[in-house]
C-alpha cells in the first residue's frame, strides 16, 4: 500500500444529491491516468487479495480502494498491494465511490464492486469507447457466477434491461466520464445509489453497454435465497422510480416513498 497521509476532512463533489463527505488519507499523485478504477469495500478481508490480486495493472490506470470502516483485516490485506491507493471514508457505498472520485485523476471513473471481475479486455473496451466523444456512460454486460441455471436467467434479464432501457446496476462494473459525474454531483448517500445515478445520467448522455461480460458474484442469492433476493431488487427498483415519478409529478406523495 502506498505511504498515504492526511488531508482536510469535508469535501463537496458538486451540486447534487450527493452530501459532504471525508477522506482521511490519499496517495500522493503520480502521472495522469486515463482510467481510474474506484473499489468500495468493507469487512471484504476473506475475499479481498484473491480480488486484488486478479485486478490488471497498467501505466493508464490507477486503483483507487475506499473503505468504509473496515474492522476485521481488510486494512492487512490490501497492504500487500502497494500500487493500490487507500482511501479511508465513512461508511455508505455511495459516500465511499465519491470519496474515491474525489481523488481520482482519470478521465474516466469505473466503479466496481469488489466481487465483480475486470480484466484486461474490459479495459481495452473501455479504452476504445473512450475515444468516442459520443460516449459518456456506460457499463458491461453481465454474466453471474457460479453459473447455475437460475443466475443464468437472472444476467440474461440484467442484460436485456440494459439493452431496452438503458438501466445499468452497480455489478456491470458502470463507467463515467469525469465530467459528467462532477456535473451531476456524484452517487447519492442512500441506496439504490447506481440506479439514481443512471437515471440522472441518462437525462445527458446514452449509455453505452460494453463486451465482453463481467463475471459478478451471485453470492447474495446464494446466500439469502434467489427469491428473497430478486423480490428485494424489485421492489427497490420499482420504490425508487415511484418516487421519482410521483416527487416530479405530486411532490407530497414523493414524499411518502422517500419516507
Amino acid at each position: 500500500m502506498e505511504k498515504t497521509f492526511g488531508i482536510p476532512a469535508n469535501f463537496h463533489l458538486a451540486a447534487g444529491p450527493g452530501q459532504p463527505g471525508e477522506i482521511t488519507e490519499f496517495s500522493p499523485r503520480r502521472l495522469k491516468p486515463v482510467i481510474s478504477l474506484i473499489l468500495p469495500v468493507l469487512n471484504e478481508a476473506p475475499i479481498l487479495a484473491g480480488a486484488l490480486s486478479n485486478l490488471p495493472r497498467a501505466p493508464d490506470l490507477e486503483i483507487i480502494l475506499v473503505d468504509g470502516g473496515s474492522t476485521d483485516a481488510t486494512r492487512e490485506a490490501a497492504g500487500r498491494f502497494p500500487h493500490i491507493r487507500w482511501v479511508s471514508a465513512p461508511r455508505g457505498r455511495g459516500v465511499q465511490m465519491n470519496a474515491g472520485a474525489r481523488v481520482a485523476r482519470g478521465d474516466f471513473f469505473l466503479f466496481l464492486h469488489i466481487d465483480t471481475v475486470l480484466t484486461t479486455d474490459h479495459l481495452a473496451a473501455l479504452r476504445q469507447a473512450a475515444c468516442d466523444p459520443r460516449v459518456g456512460a456506460g457499463a458491461f454486460e453481465l454474466r453471474l457466477t457460479p453459473p447455475t441455471p437460475f443466475l443464468r436467467f437472472i444476467a440474461w434479464g440484467a442484460n436485456w434491461r440494459c439493452r431496452l432501457f438503458r438501466l445499468p446496476y452497480g455489478d456491470q462494473a458502470i463507467f463515467v466520464r469525469r465530467d459528467l459525474f462532477l456535473a451531476l454531483g456524484g452517487f447519492a448517500h442512500r441506496h439504490p445509489e447506481d440506479l439514481d445515478l443512471v437515471l440522472r445520467l441518462r437525462r445527458l448522455t446514452r449509455l453505452r453497454l460494453l463486451r465482453p461480460p463481467v463475471n459478478s458474484s451471485g453470492r447474495r442469492w446464494l446466500q439469502h435465497g434467489n427469491l428473497r433476493t430478486s423480490g428485494y431488487h424489485w421492489a427497490f427498483l420499482i420504490r425508487h422510480l415511484a418516487e421519482r415519478l410521483f416527487t416530479r409529478r405530486w411532490p407530497p406523495m414523493g414524499q411518502l416513498f422517500s419516507g
